[in-house]
């Protein structure tokens, strides 16, 4: 087996880790065993940089990070549904180029590109409560060791069971209520069913509607929205606004026909 493939399908996911109010995900393998990983996507975050700009740095600089040793990219060589685990939406998977997993060693000379003081002091906060940890293992107990090994398997299983509600989509009666608010906000929009607006660019308006509810809540079609969003899609349907342009066009239509 390829060398890379096998040091990428050694990488565990084993729940969120919270150090000094920073959280992220608790990232094994891939670098060696038992090693501590971070995606570069959470480092962005704990930086408070976008995600796009680190990608960018990282791959204006990539002759500098060694593959296997500084960086993976996730994007080649893992599973889509380990990669949804770590907390990518499905529309963040397919939009994305890379992935980016990154070492100590890896956060350590991304940090000398970001150039920044802050983001040193963060990095030695994670060098000492994360990285570090690894370290800790060896030396305990067998009995011990087995303790944390179950106390893993059961926070790495938590984590699923999350991920996985976290990534089923609404049942029908969810769809329908969805459905039928939306109904009723572009008719009211429109100026109710008996306005000339409502005869004349009904079909165009919920066009509108709900492809900027598809493109707020991250889906092809709202019966796919998540469980975990619904709440989030009832709110968007509730405080939607036409464009100018189709806010106009209802005006005008409605005004032209009374006149």
């Amino acid at each position: 087996m390829d060398k890379k493939i096998l040091e990428v399908s050694q990488i565990k996911l084993r729940g969120i880790k919270e150090v000094e109010g920073m959280k992220f995900h608790d990232i094994e393998g891939g670098f060696g065993e038992s090693k501590k990983a971070m995606l570069a996507k959470e480092i962005a975050e704990i930086h408070r940089r976008e995600v796009k700009k680190v990608n960018e740095l990282i791959n204006n600089n990539r002759k500098r990070f060694k593959d296997n040793v500084d960086i993976i990219d996730l994007k080649t060589g893992l599973s889509k549904r380990l990669v949804l685990e770590m907390g990518f939406t499905n529309a963040q998977y397919g939009n994305a180029n890379n992935i980016y997993l990154l070492s100590e060693r890896g956060y350590s000379k991304l940090l000398k590109i970001l150039e920044d003081d802050v983001a040193w002091e963060q990095y030695e906060k994670l060098v000492d409560g994360y990285f570090n940890m690894r370290a800790e293992f060896p030396k305990m107990s067998k009995e011990l060791k087995a303790i944390f090994a179950i106390d893993e398997r059961t926070v790495e299983l938590d984590s699923r069971i999350t991920k996985l509600e976290n990534n089923t989509t609404i049942d029908y009666s969810q769809q329908e209520e969805l459905r039928t608010l939306g109904t009723k906000k572009v008719v009211a929009i429109l100026g109710g069913t008996d306005a000339p607006a409502y005869k004349e660019l009904n079909k165009k308006v919920f066009s509108s509607f709900w492809r900027d509810y598809k493109r707020k809540l991250e889906v092809n079609s709202y019966k796919n929205t998540l469980v975990k969003d619904f709440e989030t899609g009832k709110q968007a349907i509730i405080n939607w606004c036409p464009s100018k342009e189709v806010y106009f066009m209802i005006r005008g239509c409605n005004a032209q026909m009374r006149m």
